[in-house]
């Protein structure tokens, strides 16, 4: 039985009718935004199926929303003010619990904002008074700094690709071996991931399962070369999930326990795997990489 507080109501029929009216595919549309078709069909049919969590869905609501050019509020246009009527008559109802009977409703809502009035010239009060204390609080601030930002670390590319190691992958080694006492200098953030990412790599079926029968490198990595600007994520057999943001023309060589899981854009993505290049069609975003053992194929 589906819980229906946790079903996402919105206007959907909007986003069929836009991308059509725009002559887009579903499949091309699942490649710009790095999703599968089952997935744009979900948001297009509000379905049930294709996402973990109705936040995972909003999500990709929202970016599918900015590709097609729709106003969002277009999409959910009252949801939030339902939500703030029902808060505000339930709040209403809590006062009227807590106060003598007889007194009128009228009389009651006068009395609650005037309280409310009177904790907001309060905490006018102490918010003037804070930002008006002598330069000795400003001289504390001065001693705060800024500490380096945590990104996933890349390493260098081996022999089975012969390209130069990323400039990223440079200036973050640089930085790590700077003195610690120099804490104004900030590690480069190109590998945060975009906060427009959704990876579902958890909950979608695989568009393609690959291994090779002739191995030639361990399969203890995976290689990427992204031609274009891009965010992707893998998850290895152990449960661990990384997610990477890769510039143009950035490689990258992660590490972990096979078989991987990958999700991509295929079409802007050059992936290695055992000493070999995967063949990827441009729908292949999701994608499996099984090891074959390396002794068991020389014997």
């Amino acid at each position: 039985m589906v819980d229906k507080n946790n079903i996402l109501e919105y206007n959907f029929k909007i986003l069929s009718q836009e991308r059509k009216r725009q002559k887009i595919s579903q499949e091309n549309a699942a490649i710009e935004l790095t999703l599968n078709v089952a997935q744009i069909n979900s948001l297009e049919n509000n379905l049930q199926s294709g996402f973990i969590t109705p936040h995972f869905k909003k999500i990709a609501l929202k970016r599918y929303a900015k590709f097609l050019g729709i106003d969002f509020d277009k999409i959910i246009p009252s949801e939030l003010i339902l939500d703030h009527v029902v808060q505000e008559e339930i709040s209403v109802a809590e006062i009227e619990d807590d106060v003598p009977l007889g007194l009128p409703r009228k009389l009651v809502l006068k009395i609650s904002k005037g309280y409310t009035l009177i904790w907001l010239l309060i905490l006018g009060l102490v918010l003037t008074i804070f930002f008006t204390q002598p330069n000795k609080d400003k001289n504390l601030n001065s001693e705060i700094t800024i500490t380096d930002i945590d990104s996933p670390s890349l390493a260098p590319i081996e022999d089975s690709i012969s390209t130069p190691i990323s400039k990223n992958y440079i200036k973050n080694k640089n930085l790590s071996a700077a003195p610690k006492s120099d804490s104004k200098k900030i590690k480069n953030t190109s590998d945060i991931v975009s906060p427009d990412f959704v990876c579902s790599i958890n909950s979608t079926t695989m568009d393609k399962v690959w291994s090779h029968v002739n191995p030639e490198k361990p399969a203890t990595y995976f290689h990427i070369v992204s031609l274009k600007k891009q965010s992707i994520c893998t998850i290895d057999n152990r449960g661990i999930l990384k997610q990477y943001n890769l510039a143009e023309g950035e490689k990258l060589t992660h590490r972990g326990e096979a078989p991987f899981k990958v999700q991509l854009n295929s079409s802007i993505s050059e992936l290695y795997f055992q000493g070999w290049k995967v063949f990827l069609n441009n729908n292949d975003n999701f994608i499996q990489l099984n090891p074959i053992d390396m002794a068991t194929e020389l014997n």
